[in-house]
């Protein structure tokens, strides 16, 4: 896991617009925590509901609680489903924080269109994180966390965006009260 730490964490402090994928919870801890770790101002993130598997890594809450005290830092998470992992470690290190934190849940779901190999199209379902408007990992198969990702990317203003729709949509989203 060196090497691949070595890899990452040399792209990200380099803010390189280089894409790659990566795959496994192992490897989703490494990427966040290095989004976390070289961002300074805002972190949007659209997640499922930190089920354990990456938001319960040492590492990635360490870099998490790194980003956080940093003067001048805001995270705004929106999750799908809040109560199914409500024990999750990341919870009480986000109320820890509760003043530079804010948490939504959101009944909307983000699909892609994709080709399968017979090129039929289907919908995927993705969850993305966006640093600094210029780091972006989308996962693109929740299941498996494997994503794409890019320390400089040109599309993170899109998922900016998008992250912006959602967490206006009243009548799908309620705030979550970190205590």
């Amino acid at each position: 896991m060196g090497d691949y730490f070595e890899f990452v964490d040399n792209l990200a402090r380099n803010g390189e617009d280089n894409l790659f994928l990566n795959s496994g919870p192992i490897h989703a801890a490494i990427v966040l925590s290095r989004i976390f770790e070289y961002s300074n101002s805002e972190i949007m993130m659209f997640s499922g509901g930190f089920s354990g598997e990456v938001s319960n890594d040492p590492l990635y809450l360490t870099s998490l609680e790194n980003f956080l005290s940093k003067s001048d830092t805001k995270l705004r998470i929106v999750v799908e489903d809040y109560n199914k992992n409500k024990s999750s470690k990341i919870y009480s290190l986000l109320a820890k924080y509760k003043d530079k934190v804010t948490l939504k849940e959101t009944k909307t779901r983000v699909r892609l269109s994709k080709l399968d190999e017979d090129k039929n199209q289907f919908w995927q379902e993705i969850h993305f994180t966006v640093g600094d408007n210029r780091m972006l990992r989308v996962e693109t198969n929740p299941l498996n966390f494997k994503a794409q990702v890019n320390f400089n990317s040109k599309q993170a203003q899109g998922y900016v965006s998008l992250f912006n729709s959602i967490e206006k949509l009243n009548e799908k989203t309620r705030d979550i009260v970190l205590s």
